[in-house]
């Protein structure tokens, strides 16, 4: 009965795990808002959906760190079931990945608002660069606009 205590008891941890990123992604999501309402941004649905994509990555990432932490816990349970043989049945590969995830939202929770508005103005520059590199050929320049916002031109 205590190695099935051990797995409840693992299994909680891992709830609580997997809960980290939701809440993390909360707060980035509020400071997020916050800062877009700061330099005076439309809030977007497409900004929302950029949101809920990237806690959907977070969420693979961290369920197939699970799939190996079950792997683990389960060999560890039938060892020290039937064998008498004590490995730690903790999830430390979801841990691992937690606080990975919990270490970007942090970065960007604490990214200013006025860093933000640098970085845009650097694309801005870019693009500008784009645009003068075929300003004889209008029609260059447009397929150049139009790589540099799909995302296909190089950034040097």
């Amino acid at each position: 009965m205590k190695g099935l205590t051990e797995l409840i008891v693992a299994g909680c941890i891992l709830f609580g795990l997997l809960l980290t990123p939701l809440v993390f992604s909360m707060l980035d999501f509020i400071s997020g808002v916050r800062k877009a309402r700061q330099r005076g941004e439309r809030i977007t649905s497409d900004r929302y959906r950029r949101s809920v994509k990237k806690v959907a990555g977070y969420y693979n990432l961290l369920l197939a760190l699970v799939v190996v932490d079950c792997m683990h816990m389960g060999c560890s349970w039938f060892l020290n079931s039937y064998y008498d043989y004590h490995i730690p049945t903790f999830p430390f590969v979801t841990l691992a990945g937690a606080f990975f995830v919990a270490a970007i939202e942090i970065k960007s929770i604490r990214e200013k608002a006025e860093d933000k508005v640098k970085k845009e103005l650097t694309d801005v520059a870019l693009l500008a660069v784009e645009i003068a590199k075929y300003k004889d050929t209008p029609a260059e320049a447009a397929k150049a606009i139009a790589d540099y916002f799909n995302g296909t031109s190089k950034k040097e």
